[in-house]
């Protein structure tokens, strides 16, 4: 029998309070969502922290900022309590309306997905729709109906299909553009240059080689859509996908000074949806992977 090292009984709450705190940045938001007082959430994060042996935060402004420890662990568990949350959920309800769940990246989720996901839901009514944050798909995760991934290439133990491309472009607002007169890559010398965590193309190996690079600002964010909004309210030039900047590009929020040259651009991931064989001939499974090649094919 396998021995799993858990938190005691006693800190497991622990978790749920602490991934809260995590998510919304700060013990206060936290105490009103989860409707408790802001020194029973710090008690629930000492308890935590007393167990691990490490701190779980760090304090930047009025804001709580997770550790590297602390993020990565927040990565293994956060699944888990999603795991619990949705058996709770079905143990709990007589009557369970069905449930599709999809999985793709937090900024495609975003920015892309949900302002489609209406059609979807006009079409199909008899579905609900829960939204997971996932790059790629783990099929052992059984929780899952199906996932938009983004990897290089589709995983052969999966039914898979490329829905789109990651075609980056450079993302500012009009007015920091025409403020900075930007119309090419040697314009950006002296600006704010914004960086996303953990995204294979990024400016230090677009500018590579140019001397002023190393004198140059950054602003570095966990995700693309915290780049595009920093975009958006002039803070500097960001990376990122067309098309999940393709609503604050039509809205004026967003506009591409310039294209990028291709031969500085690195292979790049692509997005993928899929499924495992036997979900993806479900009907629910297969009315999202069907509504979705329409939604692209406009």
């Amino acid at each position: 029998m396998a021995i799993h090292r858990l938190p005691p009984l006693h800190a497991l709450h622990a978790l749920h309070v602490f991934e809260t705190v995590a998510r919304l940045g700060g013990v206060r938001a936290a105490a009103a969502e989860l409707n408790v007082t802001p020194p029973a959430v710090s008690h629930q994060l000492d308890k935590l922290e007393g167990f691990l042996g490490a701190p779980l935060f760090i304090r930047r402004g009025r804001n709580l900022v997770l550790t590297e420890g602390a993020r990565d662990y927040l990565t293994e568990v956060r699944p888990g309590l999603e795991a619990i949350s949705r058996a709770t959920s079905v143990a709990t309800q007589e009557s369970q309306r069905e449930v599709l769940t999809v999985a793709a990246p937090p900024t495609l989720t975003t920015m892309w997905l949900i302002p489609k996901l209406s059609g979807f839901s006009e079409a199909f009514p008899e579905y609900d729709v829960r939204l997971l944050d996932r790059m790629t798909f783990n099929p052992e995760e059984r929780g899952v109906d199906i996932a938009i991934e983004y990897r290089f290439e589709p995983d052969p133990d999966l039914v898979s299909m490329q829905v789109l491309s990651d075609e980056v472009v450079a993302l500012t607002s009009a007015g920091y553009a025409e403020t900075h007169g930007i119309a090419g890559l040697d314009d950006l010398e002296g600006v704010t240059l914004i960086e996303t965590e953990r995204r294979l193309t990024s400016w230090k190996k677009i500018l590579a080689g140019r001397s002023w690079l190393k004198h140059q600002r950054f602003l570095s964010v966990s995700y693309s859509l915290h780049a595009f909004e920093a975009a958006a309210r002039g803070s500097g030039v960001a990376l990122g996908n067309r098309a999940n900047a393709e609503r604050m590009l039509a809205e004026g929020r967003l506009c591409m000074p310039f294209e990028l040259p291709p031969e500085m651009l690195p292979p790049a991931p692509r997005y993928f949806m899929s499924a495992v064989s036997h979900r993806q001939r479900q009907p629910r499974v297969r009315a999202f992977w069907d509504w979705l090649l329409g939604e692209i094919a406009k």
